[in-house]
């Protein structure tokens, strides 16, 4: 089986980090791997047999094979691939609830199947379903449904227990964005969080990936040398449960893993502190910073079940 990633070029988007991740991790298991995009890819390569994993909005050139599988995050139209491909299975966000313009859906987890950690499995049934979003509206026969959670884009051996003593500044380099408009607003969240970064001369510095894409090795160095691993969810993320990625690398890093969200705390088994008052959160991860046992422990968890060797063996488990 070879396996192909046919996505977004690698800091053309947000998603290419999860794309470049997942080639990482199948090359790092030995499996032959390649990434391709719409705009470059060969004329003369062989299909036949192959994992593809893309995503709906990078897929317009895709090659459809009868004998390979297709694992599609964010897919609009399921009939490009339903009855064309061996095996189509919808990849989808791992949260309690989801509506944008794409997905309206609910997740009952104890009524799916667990394939690994943070990733759930939901079979197709012998019936017909409704697609309905901004795009297409039309009746199809069920599909696999697979829910997952990014993950630290490091390998379990290049976990570095030295990290939980890395220098820090006094100041929280986040490299992700604060928004005070539109569905996934998350200022009102991250406000009193400011203000008490502000009250204690914590310098709040922030690098929006959309605008200013860094590196992985720049993320992680300015992550590493902040104070602490920040991560607040605005309301959206509150109520629909998504487990954001920059809490299973911020650990990773050898922070101390921290959130607003009731659903990442229940995803993390406990493997971080849960306020969720914002202002609270500052202080009670402030006094805990230092918890070495507690950090040492989290990281053990974060390198034992949320690599992307995890997310690659649960999307192998349903081949």
């Amino acid at each position: 089986m070879k396996v192909v990633i046919w996505g977004y070029p690698l800091y053309s988007h947000t998603h290419s980090y999860i794309h470049n991740a997942f080639y990482k991790a199948f090359q790092h298991l030995g499996y032959d791997t390649y990434w391709f995009h719409d705009e470059q890819y060969p004329e003369d390569f062989d299909w036949n047999d192959c994992l593809f994993w893309t995503e709906g909005f990078a897929d317009k050139n895709i090659p459809l094979n009868k004998t390979s599988t297709y694992f599609v995050h964010v897919c609009p139209d399921p009939s490009k691939y339903i009855g064309k491909v061996k095996k189509f299975v919808d990849v989808r966000t791992n949260d309690i609830w989801h509506k944008d313009h794409v997905y309206e859906f609910t997740l009952d987890k104890t009524k799916v199947e667990k394939v690994g950690p943070c990733t759930y499995y939901q079979p197709k049934k012998n019936r017909r379903v409704q697609v309905l979003n901004q795009y297409h509206q039309y009746w199809i026969e069920d599909y696999d449904k697979f829910y997952i959670s990014w993950a630290t884009n490091i390998f379990p051996e290049e976990f570095d227990f030295n990290d939980i003593h890395h220098p820090r500044e006094n100041k929280i380099y986040f490299s992700g964005n604060l928004s005070n408009s539109g569905v996934c607003e998350n200022y009102s969240t991250f406000k009193p969080f400011l203000e008490e970064c502000q009250k204690s001369g914590i310098e709040f510095i922030v690098n929006n990936p959309w605008a200013n894409p860094l590196s992985e090795e720049e993320v992680r160095d300015r992550t590493k040398k902040s104070i602490l691993g920040a991560d607040v969810r605005g309301p959206e993320h509150i109520r629909n449960g998504y487990i954001p990625c920059r809490v299973f690398k911020s650990i990773g890093w050898g922070h101390l893993g921290m959130t607003n969200s009731p659903e990442v705390y229940k995803e993390l088994e406990g493997h971080c502190i849960l306020q969720e008052d914002p202002r609270q959160l500052f202080h009670d991860a402030m006094e805990k910073r230092t918890d070495y046992k507690y950090i040492t422990d989290a990281m053990k968890y974060v390198q034992e079940n949320h690599t992307y060797i995890n997310r690659v063996n649960s999307i192998l488990s349903i081949l």
